[in-house]
């Protein structure tokens, strides 16, 4: 192959991709922008809310007030929480007027004085964040309550409270300090990744091969003196730089996302908004090394995704018909890469390793946790490198063929 002749093809689709100013705003700033909105902005509004929540003094409602004992509406209150009569408390939490409410029964108060048990009912509604967070508080005061029941108790009978927990608990975190910091939302990054990538290069890929079969241009490069496998090359380098530009801009939003929410949003946030922005990804951050893992493994999953582009699209005979050819490959990322949040669950061998687009999203949430290792980067490079090739002989076959290019 003459390198020049593939440079100058490659250089004309670029540059006829360029002329479109959409290409600009759907291959740099999109994949720039949106990686850090949905990645740091969502646990930064969640964690927000959950704040504010949890320093908020909410009113809640109360059936039976009289019957409550002072201790555990000292207790209630103790978790920023104001009280309100409510006559029927479920209706006052299905109809919103309060997000979460507490039925004292009659006696309650005596029933406990006298060593017996009692209950109180608590009322909130599944699926409503805001009722399910403030439920927590009635629930932690009645806890808290609960526990100073017993202690009374035990005490009047001289038993220390300490032998009702003989072993005690310590949670320790053995995860490494990148699969904390990546979160629970670590999964969207091979997804955006792969996405944009998909994204980046159809409209270089469509316009190379259905939009020069419909402009009539096609034809003339054939019979011009530049070999089949040079055209192929030259369309793949095209469709391949717009599809690595969007999945670079996305990593440099990745990147940048991360740095803007350690420095600036995360030490304005106090505990309770830290954790959840820190359990949710916000902290994220990744060292050059898997910075540069990244990166490779973009470039290989940019060029399968070139590779598949081009020779899907040769088959259409106009660019709307292309367009309706590759639309469904977007199935190919969304799922593999919605099912990397469960893939602990699922329990994925090394042998996923070996199959194509799945294992580029495996490898680059392995990258972002700090957990990948260099055997599966390797199987994984060298399995794109083998389909990478395969598909480049199919483009240039169907490239060969006078019915799929003259396909009427």
């Amino acid at each position: 192959m003459r390198w020049s002749r593939i440079w100058d093809i490659a250089h004309k689709e670029v540059l006829s991709t360029f002329r479109d100013r959409r290409a600009i705003v759907s291959n740099i700033l999109l994949p720039l922008a949106m990686l850090p909105v949905v990645m740091l902005g969502m646990p930064l509004l969640l964690g927000g809310l959950f704040e504010r929540e949890a320093t908020t003094v909410t009113e809640l409602g109360v059936a039976g007030a009289e019957h409550m004992p002072p201790e555990l509406r000292t207790a209630i209150e103790a978790q920023n929480v104001s009280l309100v009569a409510v006559d029927d408390p479920e209706a006052a939490v299905r109809e919103g007027e309060v997000p979460a409410a507490i039925a004292v029964p009659e006696g309650f108060e005596d029933t406990i004085a006298a060593g017996g048990r009692a209950e109180v009912q608590l009322y909130s509604k599944a699926g409503n964040m805001r009722s399910e967070l403030n439920v927590g508080k009635l629930r932690n005061a009645v806890s808290a309550y609960q526990q100073g029941v017993v202690a009374e108790r035990l005490g009047a009978e001289g038993l220390d409270p300490a032998i009702l927990e003989p072993v005690a608990v310590t949670d320790v975190d053995a995860s490494s300090e990148a699969e904390r910091s990546s979160g629970v939302l670590s999964w969207l990054i091979p997804f955006f990744i792969a996405i944009w990538t998909l994204t980046g290069g159809q409209m270089t890929a469509i316009d190379a091969t259905a939009g020069e079969k419909e402009r009539g241009t096609l034809e003339s490069l054939l019979v011009a003196p530049v070999r089949r496998s040079e055209v192929v090359f030259g369309k793949f380098l095209a469709t391949l730089t717009f599809g690595l530009t969007a999945a670079i801009a996305a990593i440099g939003g990745y990147l940048l996302g991360g740095a803007v929410m350690r420095g600036v949003f995360l030490p304005r946030l106090g505990d309770e908004g830290g954790s959840i922005v820190a359990m949710m990804g916000g902290s994220l951050s990744v060292d050059a090394r898997s910075v540069l893992l990244l990166l490779m493994s973009a470039v290989l999953l940019a060029s399968v995704v070139a590779a598949v582009l081009l020779s899907i699209a040769l088959f259409a005979r106009s660019f709307k018909e292309a367009q309706s050819y590759i639309a469904p490959l977007s199935f190919l990322f969304v799922i593999p890469a919605v099912g990397l949040q469960f893939k602990d669950l699922i329990g994925i061998g090394d042998g996923a390793y070996m199959i194509p687009v799945l294992n580029a999203l495996l490898v680059m949430d392995d990258i972002v946790k700090g957990t990948a290792a260099l055997s599966s980067i390797l199987v994984t490079w060298a399995s794109l490198a083998v389909v990478i090739a395969l598909l480049l002989a199919f483009a240039h076959r169907n490239f060969s063929r006078e019915d799929v290019i003259f396909r009427a």
